[in-house]
């Protein structure tokens, strides 16, 4: 591929199976890749994985390590309880040496519930883990220190490269991508290999898919004037200063949200 955050993402895998790091932490916009391709490469490569994107409890969750704790790499793919302080607990136990240079994870309870579903109160974990999520999750940083974070956030053009990078792939049509370099731009709204992928579903099954993609890759209409407008335009259209546009328009244009 050539968007540089792939060619890291596929080391980044590597350096996974190799043991080399025990931490993957993949973020940014949704329907990117990040799970398309982390998959697509456990499989590829014969990993002895466990994908995991539901809902856990603490002990739900103490209990999916430690069925798991022998395999190549454990996936977890938004998960929803991530921000529950024993959760996040067990994570830091699950990527960093603690105890004579292993990953020991501890759950200790006044309760019988360990006996009754069969689980030590600690062991050892051996597996790697990746994490995938679209959003921030406050108070993780400790956990991301552990590993190796990369950031899925892209400027409209670079957009367009992994559109076509994924054409085959994900069987986009041609004349879908070419829609999308006509009609859309940073500020399109929904703009991701999902998107392309249903619009591509709908003209293979005869339907006119411009008509939906009109309703689908609406542009934010303040982020489009501030990439159309030039800065005195924009400036006497919102009030605004000139230093507030060349600040909000840099990280745009480089992918970043911005709020106007």
């Amino acid at each position: 591929m050539q968007i540089q955050k792939y060619k890291l993402l596929e080391e980044s895998l590597t350096a996974i199976k190799s043991k080399a790091i025990n931490l993957l932490v993949l973020k940014g916009e949704a329907g990117f890749g990040k799970t398309f391709t982390t998959l697509k490469y456990a499989d590829a490569k014969k990993l002895n994985y466990k994908f995991i994107n539901t809902y856990a409890t603490p002990l739900s969750f103490y209990k999916i390590l430690y069925e798991n704790r022998n395999k190549h790499v454990v996936i977890f793919d938004d998960l929803q309880s991530m921000n529950d302080p024993k959760i996040k607990a067990i994570f830091k136990a699950s990527c960093w040496q603690s105890l004579k240079n292993k990953r020991v994870i501890n759950y200790y309870s006044t309760s019988p519930v360990l006996e009754k579903e069969g689980l030590p109160d600690s062991f050892e974990f051996r597996a790697s883990i990746i994490l995938i999520f679209n959003e921030d999750v406050s108070g993780f940083e400790p956990i991301i220190d552990r590993g190796v974070q990369i950031n899925f956030n892209f400027s409209f053009d670079e957009k367009i490269k992994i559109f076509e990078s994924f054409q085959k792939d994900a069987n986009i049509d041609k004349e879908v991508i070419e829609y999308v370099k006509k009609n859309c731009n940073a500020s399109t709204n929904m703009l991701s290999l999902r998107t392309l992928i249903t619009l591509s579903k709908l003209k293979k099954a005869g339907h006119d898919f411009k008509l939906f993609a009109e309703e689908m890759l609406k542009k934010n209409q303040d982020l489009s004037d501030l990439i159309e407008m030039n800065v005195k335009e924009w400036c006497d259209e919102t009030g605004r200063s000139k230093r507030t546009y060349y600040r909000h328009k840099k990280n745009f244009l480089k992918g970043r949200r911005v709020k106007v």
